[in-house]
């Protein structure tokens, strides 16, 4: 059975979030990032990191002074108004979010799992997953990745070190030849694989520390831009900037062609699919929770029943909007850089400026009263 004081430890929010931004970011950086920048893509991949750690920097400046929940906080900051406008914000987010994943997610089982499944089929069995592991609470999720989670990366480290024979040095080269469009277009798109963990802000009523979540969250980024150096490296050397940069899911290709010994398994790439399907779910899961969890707070609901349908259905949607019609991904890919990315930094920012107006405000009230008195 699991606890039911809806309290997780930092142990398992970190390996949630290890997993949430691990997937996509493994599975689609390399080919965006060998397209702009080549082997400066490692530069591009730190670079992003610094941003995301500039936006952590952000949210726990915030979190310090967060008493019940991030929604209360931004309500009593900014007003009922502008707090409302934010949660808004934030559900659009991760539903949006959260339809892109379930469109990558079931595109990953055709491809690689069931190449004769139906599209819809699919897609609405990972929905009701992610609606019954967001149901179950997340307690649930956390426990259920804290077991998987080595189950997952044992097997991923050992193909990637059995990988490394293969690698040309020679495509490494050359460094330092991008432009500064592209070391910002790449570093951009890195940071964008990062903001999935503003849901940290909402996670304070749930954590038993929750005066350690910032440095939880960076830990998990650090773990993820790491493996995504050495994941790029790789893939760099095997392939080469010309070759990764056309390759749809270079990584999961690269699985395939390892040679593991005694030969025993020729169809590794189908079982280490796995790891990436696994990764997405969780991403799927978490968003599907976020989101739940946003529009139950927006509308004041008492139970998560109705917003949850509320939020798969909307997911859903999406999610075949994504697949019926191509260009939604250039849009989606738009919305990321100029609303999601922006708009993250800025009401944060907001909340903080406004936070410290009512600080100074109250200190000149009292010390008028005071003069007064």
């Amino acid at each position: 059975m699991f606890a039911d004081n809806w309290k997780i430890s930092l142990r398992q929010i970190r390996r949630l979030f290890i997993m949430d931004i691990f997937g996509m970011s493994s599975l689609m950086l390399p080919g965006i990032l060998s397209s702009m920048s080549g082997a400066d893509g490692i530069f591009c991949l730190i670079l992003g990191m610094a941003g995301g750690a500039l936006l952590l920097c952000l949210m726990g400046a915030n979190l310090r002074y967060i008493e019940k929940d991030f929604y209360s906080y931004m309500k009593e900051t900014a007003g009922q108004l502008l707090g409302d406008i934010f949660m808004v914000f934030y559900f659009l987010y991760f539903v949006t979010l959260c339809g892109y994943v379930l469109y990558e997610l079931t595109a990953l089982v055709l491809t690689w799992l069931l190449p004769d499944g139906s599209w819809l089929g699919i897609s609405l069995i990972l929905l009701l997953l992610g609606m019954y592991g967001s149901a179950r609470g997340i307690e649930g999720r956390a426990r259920v990745y804290e077991i998987i989670f080595w189950f997952l990366g044992i097997p991923l480290l050992i193909m990637l070190a059995l990988a490394v024979s293969d690698v040309k040095t020679a495509y490494f080269t050359p460094l330092v030849a991008s432009d500064l469009a592209s070391f910002s277009q790449g570093s951009l798109a890195v940071l964008i694989f990062l903001l999935p963990l503003t849901a940290l802000m909402f996670l304070k009523p749930f954590c038993r520390k929750p005066e350690k979540l910032v440095s939880c969250g960076k830990m998990a980024m650090v773990v993820v831009i790491i493996l995504n150096i050495v994941i790029y490296l790789i893939l760099l050397g095997v392939f080469g900037r010309n070759t990764m940069g056309i390759l749809s899911r270079p990584v999961i290709t690269l699985m395939g062609m390892v040679n593991l010994p005694g030969g025993f398994f020729t169809r590794q790439d189908v079982l280490m699919t796995a790891v990436w399907f696994f990764a997405l779910f969780a991403l799927l899961n978490t968003g599907i929770f976020q989101g739940t969890l946003v529009l139950k707070e927006l509308c004041q609901m008492t139970r998560n029943r109705f917003s949850l349908w509320v939020v798969a259905v909307i997911v859903l949607l999406i999610g075949k909007g994504f697949f019926e019609y191509s260009f939604l991904t250039e849009v989606f890919e738009i919305y990321q850089i100029w609303v999601a990315l922006p708009g993250m930094f800025l009401i944060l920012l907001l909340l903080l400026f406004l936070h410290w107006m009512k600080a100074e405000r109250k200190i000149q009230k009292g010390g008028t009263g005071g003069c007064g008195n």
